[in-house]
């Protein structure tokens, strides 16, 4: 495909917009933030003593491993598609020999919303590995569809590799970020790190952190729990699964401009059922594996493999469920609509608000909650945000964020009104 010269670049209008986007886009919000909700409200850190002294245990031990089961990886995949699927979009709206310093500078400015997210609001942000990844995306714009797909299928197998090679060096090149980190946490002693032996513990220091009650205690390790973060992300092999996400992405972005794939019942329906054929199986096997071979274990590793065969399956069968519902006009779906318009604005509210009401700095609700009124205030949280983008969209054109990012990428003043 030739780049053929434009004149000018804008952005997309909502005319333009396709609604099962915005819907898919909102729905996965809201369950990314359902996963995320368990680091906010310190359950991975709140001992087992405690957790059985919560009204409704069983009822939480259920809701872990449905949480487990259906949504943890396969939301952020299905965000991470989104993008690769966004991405075509704007390569066709955008088609010129401008568009590499279009995208670039789309990326630049989205770095610089996520560094500002992980450095100073919460250490899980996703969106600097976007930004860095989707830079990579404009090599790949050209690529054929099947070309495509074998990337992806290559990159979804690298975690465990990389794991494998990783298992083989001593020390593990991710745990240098870990020892930088507990390095500057122990000569900082500014928070408790240390357990009962005085031993240096991660579980105590971040318990300790999330009930201090000082902005300052809580920033000076905020800043530099970034260095944890990149350990993480190196250590799991995220980078090749969110990669291959995007790359599936353009393949589906193509698919639905080209070849009206939400037009195609059948094949959505083919979709679907194999999705979770293969799907479900597969992540009950993760989550048996997550049980029995806990991190740091010999076996550790068993979990990739059907984390890489099971995860993308059942991502495409909650896409391809959705494609159906909106396609029979199910009316409730139009109340994810404006979440997904706003997702960026939405995603960055969603830390502000559960750090506010989690963290020791705001209402200090870590660790007093059983996990079903945890997860009841993550979707009162998300209700909220539904009248609130709702609101904000009837007068104006992009959400908050959304309105300063485009700004940056197209470096003008944008009218915003409606």
């Amino acid at each position: 495909m030739n780049e053929s010269k434009v004149k000018h670049i804008s952005p997309i209008t909502k005319a333009n917009r396709i609604l099962y986007l915005d819907i898919l886009r909102g729905i996965a919000i809201l369950f990314i933030f359902i996963a995320n909700i368990y680091a906010f409200c310190g359950w991975y850190l709140t001992t087992n003593e405690t957790k059985m002294g919560f009204p409704g245990h069983q009822l939480d031990t259920w809701i872990k491993h449905g949480t487990q089961l259906f949504i943890v990886g396969k939301w952020y995949s299905i965000f991470s598609i989104l993008f690769g699927i966004g991405f075509v979009i704007q390569y066709k709206n955008k088609k010129s020999k401008s568009f590499t310093s279009f995208f670039s500078r789309r990326m630049l400015g989205l770095l610089l919303i996520g560094l500002i997210h992980l450095i100073f609001i919460w250490w899980g942000d996703i969106l600097t590995l976007y930004a860095i990844l989707g830079f990579t995306l404009i090599f790949f714009r050209n690529l054929s569809n099947l070309k495509l797909l074998i990337c992806a299928g290559i990159l979804l197998c690298l975690p465990t590799v990389h794991f494998l090679i990783m298992s083989l060096t001593d020390p593990v090149y991710p745990f240098y970020f870990y020892d930088i980190f507990d390095s500057f946490i122990i000569s900082a002693d500014s928070l408790q790190a240390l357990d009962e032996k005085g031993n240096y513990s991660w579980k105590v220091l971040d318990r300790s952190w999330l009930d201090t009650e000082s902005w300052y205690e809580m920033e000076r390790v905020t800043l530099i729990y970034p260095l944890n973060r990149i350990g993480m992300i190196l250590e799991e092999g995220r980078m090749f699964k969110v990669l291959a996400c995007f790359l599936i992405g353009i393949w589906v972005g193509r698919k639905i401009l080209y070849q009206n794939l939400l037009d195609n019942k059948p094949l959505i329906k083919k979709i679907a059922l194999w999705g979770f054929a293969i799907g479900i199986p597969m992540n009950v096997l993760l989550v048996y594996f997550n049980d029995i071979y806990p991190y740091g274990s010999t076996w550790y590793v068993a979990a990739f493999i059907p984390y890489a065969l099971g995860v993308v399956p059942l991502a495409a069968a909650y896409m391809a469920s959705i494609a159906i519902l909106v396609k029979s006009e199910r009316g409730f779906l139009h109340y994810f609509a404006p979440i997904g318009r706003m997702a960026l604005s939405n995603y960055i509210f969603q830390s502000i608000i559960a750090i506010l009401i989690f963290y020791g700095v705001g209402f200090g609700l870590a660790f007093d909650l059983p996990l079903w009124q945890v997860i009841l205030i993550a979707i009162g949280i998300f209700c909220g945000q539904i009248v609130f983008s709702t609101f904000w969209l009837m007068k104006f054109k992009f959400g908050p964020l959304e309105w300063i990012w485009r700004m940056m990428t197209y470096g003008k003043i944008i009218p915003n009104r409606n």
